[in-house]
């Protein structure tokens, strides 16, 4: 059976965005009043396990001794053509090769997975998503926001589809679902302060945000960036949030 990660593991990354978004760091002695991020949300964020995108279900369906050569072959396949896409260049380009995936992967899952795999699938994106629900608020990460948006909607459909006995359809709709709220994953929302900062960094009026400001953003971004490397999105977004501030606080 695919189980579903624990409530605390599915926290969503925004509650704790918006909490560093009042929080001091290395080089904001002059910032907001320092606030302690909860000690929940920080564990929440270091353990924050993996979405079931697509190549996860495949490697667990895979995995089970009584799948036939030729569905194993046509998943394999699915996931290569998911790999593409994260490679692709070209956002058009690896929307359609991820489609192509799903079309390719739903209908040898909806044959090999379990009824209880389904559901354990569902029920760990509607625990992303019900924890994401009510920490977004506030966030001023609109894409973010849009992405968990299709992702609940996608849901909702695939429960739909199930209901309506087509379960290729359904599963095809959580592959979807997984992939648009993997943008929402604590990393992919490192990576979009940092770009967000650094554009405001580049357009920003040096006469309005003042040298110390911008020397102190530009050390801030490149913290962010090397703890992202380093795989300490904790810190990655900690740094990034409060360079963005800093950036539009005048």
């Amino acid at each position: 059976m695919i189980r579903s990660p624990s409530r605390l593991a599915s926290r969503f990354v925004l509650s704790a965005v918006v909490a560093v978004g009042l929080t001091g760091c290395d080089d904001a002695s002059t910032g907001p009043s320092a606030l302690v991020v909860a000690a929940e949300t920080e564990a929440a964020l270091s353990v924050s396990g993996a979405l079931p995108t697509l190549p996860i279900v495949v490697e667990r369906a895979v995995g089970r001794i009584d799948v036939e050569p030729e569905a194993a072959s046509a998943l394999e396949w699915a996931r290569s053509l998911w790999v593409d896409a994260e490679a692709a260049p070209d956002p058009a380009a690896a929307e359609a090769l991820r489609r192509s995936a799903y079309e390719a992967a739903a209908p040898v899952l909806a044959r090999t997975l379990k009824p209880e795999d389904i559901a354990a699938l569902r029920e760990t994106l509607d625990h992303w998503v019900e924890a994401a629900g009510t920490a977004a608020n506030g966030a001023e990460l609109p894409e973010v926001e849009a992405a968990l948006r299709a992702g609940a909607a996608l849901l909702a459909h695939a429960g739909r589809l199930e209901r309506q006995g087509r379960v290729e359809q359904s599963v095809r709709a959580l592959l979807e679902a997984s992939d648009r709220l993997r943008e929402t994953t604590p990393r992919a929302v490192a990576r979009r302060l940092i770009q967000q900062a650094r554009e405001r960094l580049a357009s920003a009026d040096a006469d309005r945000i003042g040298e110390v400001d911008r020397r102190r953003a530009e050390r801030l971004l490149n913290g962010a960036r090397e703890a992202l490397d380093g795989g300490d999105t904790v810190r990655a977004i900690r740094r990034a949030y409060y360079a963005r501030q800093l950036l539009t606080a005048r």
